[in-house]
Formats: structure tokens, C-alpha cells, sequence
């Protein structure tokens, strides 16, 4: 939702009408016009991609394109390029592995995911954007579509919410943290996430730096691993919060209170956390993994490795152990999210994409 509501915003902005449609409203943006489209079964795989498209279709005669996001709102792309001749264009931000999931509804999701996307692909696109040069490759290897019709377009992030000048001592306070370095992950606790990687890595940072603390923010999706658990057979509970939860007016503080942030997950189809973090001036600790080395630039603003606990907590040592590295790869960080993954950015080559197909 972040990438499609600083779109809309972003388009807003330079003076065009933008209306985003969902079968489900999560949020709400008072600047942005949303319209909830609902109906009985819209949370029915497979049945909802055919009714959503219909239940659509009578809201779009007055705009000039179609903009679709993930599946299965690409079907209401497809069938109003069908039937109304409108322009459509679909921004592809990847699935994260079948494999990855224990929980079979989410199993099924995925499957679901992958073959309409697959079909729906071929039954009218006119232009298909991805967030990183990942997926583009993944289109091309997987879905084996035409790379002609495929433009790379890097999500945007707000620099000026998040940004080196936020404060963090609030959720330090709250933690009871004090001056302690604080290692942060924050994002949903999915298995593909890789939060365990980072759990079992506490150990070894401890035998180094024992006043460490790691900070766990985010909630369960699905299939959680008992990460209190882990933490607690490995000896490690009393130096690790897991804070659930986190509003989202506190997210930018939470990046603020940290001095490492380490994201370990094991799929990305852009890595929107670890961008959000480089703009509010952290290094980054990650794996070596998807689009990730896309908005991380190892050696410069972050330290990127193989997907191993024990080279994660080497790399996260090292950036404990040298706070001029760490404030040096934090200016860096910011300079490369403010270069390269700004909204206008972002607005500018979508509506360069827009004019082509129109």
C-alpha cells in the first residue's frame, strides 16, 4: 500500500486525478480518493479474481488509463482493456516463494498468484513496470515474457519522513535501552523474513559486545516461528524486545532509535524496510539475497552476506565495533535513497510510461 498510495499522491501532486479502487480499504489517507469495491466471496481465491474485474468495470468510463497493482487486480486491467479500450498498465512486485510459507491457505494464495499472473499477463497489458531489476529478470526467466514491454521503476521513499534528524529516544525510554546499541529488525515475522537468522546470531554478538540489545518490531503473518522461544533455548531473552505491533506513526522513530538496522529476510522484490532505513541515515546488515544489493551498496552503505548466522553476526560485530564506519555508511545511505528512490523519480518515468501507451 506505501508504494501505491505515494504514487497516487505523487500524481496528485503534478495536477492529475487519481482514484484508487480495492475490495478491501486497510487505511485511510484523506488526501487520496478511495473507494472500497466489495462483495460476497471477495476473499475466496480464484472466485474473487472473476467477479472484482465486473464489480469495477462500471467505475472506469471516465478515466483514461488503468493502473493495476499485484494480483488479482490485474484482471480488472485486463478486462477493461478488453471491453472499454482502456490502456493498461501493471506494476509487478513479485511473490515471495511458495516454499517459504508452512500455512497451506497462504500456500494456496501463492499458487493462485503465480498461475493468474501467469495467464492474465498474456490476456491484455500494455506495459508491464517491476520494482526492481530482479524481477524483471524473474519475468523474463519465469514467466518468459517479452522484455520489450517491461520498464524498471524503483518504489519511492518519503525522505522527508524519514530522515537522519527523526529522534529515537522516545523508544529508547520506552524499552528502557539507556545508551546501549541497539540492533533493530522491523518488519512482518513471516518465515521468509529471516528473523530466525538473526536469533541465532544474538549469541555470537553477545560473547563481543554483551550490552547489545536487539530489537524484533513487527507482528505475526500467517505462520510465525516461535522466535521468544528460540531466543529463550539459546539463552539470549533477556537482551532481545519483541515489541509486536508497531503504529505506523512510529515507524520512522523506531529507525531513528537504532544504530544498526539488519533485515535478514530471504526474499525481496525491492526491500522497502532497508531503503527506509538508509533514508533515516542507518547502516544496513543483510543477506546477499533478490533486489536487496539493489538499494544496498555493499561496502558503502551497509554490509551484505550470505544467508548464514554466523556471517551475519560478523558483519554486525564489525559495525559495532566501528562507530565512524557506521555514521559514514549512514550519510552514504541517505545520499543513495535520496538519488535514486525519490517520488518524483518515481512519478516522473510512470508518467513517461502512461504517454507510450496512450
Amino acid at each position: 500500500m506505501v508504494h501505491i498510495s505515494e504514487l497516487a499522491r505523487g500524481l496528485q501532486n503534478l495536477g492529475h486525478n487519481v482514484v484508487v479502487f480495492s475490495r478491501k480499504v486497510e487505511t485511510k489517507d484523506v488526501e487520496i480518493p478511495i473507494q472500497e469495491l466489495s462483495f460476497p466471496g471477495d476473499h475466496v481465491p480464484f472466485f474473487r479474481n472473476l467477479v472484482f474485474p465486473f464489480r469495477c468495470l462500471p467505475s472506469f468510463e471516465r478515466f483514461d488509463i488503468v493502473h493495476s497493482q499485484y494480483h488479482p487486480a490485474i484482471f480488472v486491467g485486463n478486462l477493461a482493456r478488453k471491453t472499454l479500450g482502456k490502456p493498461h498498465v501493471f506494476t509487478y512486485h513479485g511473490f515471495a516463494p511458495i516454499g517459504a510459507w508452512r500455512n497451506p491457505r497462504q500456500k494456496i494464495k501463492m499458487v493462485d498468484h503465480r498461475i493468474g499472473t501467469f495467464f492474465a499477463l498474456r490476456f491484455g497489458v500494455d506495459r508491464i513496470i517491476t520494482v526492481s531489476r530482479y524481477l524483471k529478470r524473474e519475468l523474463l526467466d519465469s514467466y518468459k515474457f517479452n522484455e520489450d514491454t517491461i520498464q524498471v521503476i524503483y518504489n519511492c521513499i518519503d525522505t522527508e519522513r524519514f530522515n537522519p534528524k527523526v529522534e529515537g529516544d522516545e523508544i529508547r525510554r520506552k524499552y528502557g535501552f539507556g545508551v546501549d546499541p541497539i540492533i533493530l529488525y522491523l518488519g512482518r515475522l513471516a518465515p521468509y523474513k529471516g528473523v530466525h537468522y538473526l536469533i541465532r546470531a544474538i549469541p555470537l554478538i553477545l560473547r563481543v559486545r554483551p550490552e547489545a540489545k536487539f530489537l524484533i518490531a513487527g507482528s505475526r503473518r500467517h505462520d510465525m516461528l516461535d522466535l521468544p522461544g528460540m531466543a529463550e533455548s539459546l539463552g539470549v531473552r533477556e537482551s532481545v524486545v519483541f515489541t509486536g505491533f508497531v503504529p505506523d506513526k512510529l515507524v520512522p522513530k523506531f529507525y531513528a532509535c537504532c544504530d544498526i538496522f539488519c533485515y535478514p529476510s530471504l526474499w525481496e522484490g525491492f526491500g522497502l524496510p532497508v531503503a527506509e532505513a538508509g533514508a533515516t541515515g542507518k547502516p544496513v546488515v543483510a543477506f546477499w539475497m533478490c533486489a536487496i544489493p539493489e538499494v544496498v551498496e555493499n561496502g558503502s552503505t551497509g554490509l551484505l552476506v550470505k544467508p548464514d548466522h554466523t556471517q551475519l553476526a560478523e558483519a554486525i560485530i564489525t559495525l559495532l565495533k566501528d562507530e565512524k564506519m557506521r555514521r559514514k555508511m549512514g550519510q552514504e545511505a541517505r545520499n543513495r535513497i535520496s538519488r535514486l528512490f525519490s517520488w518524483r523519480n518515481m512519478v516522473e518515468k510512470t508518467l513517461k510510461v502512461y504517454e507510450e501507451v496512450l
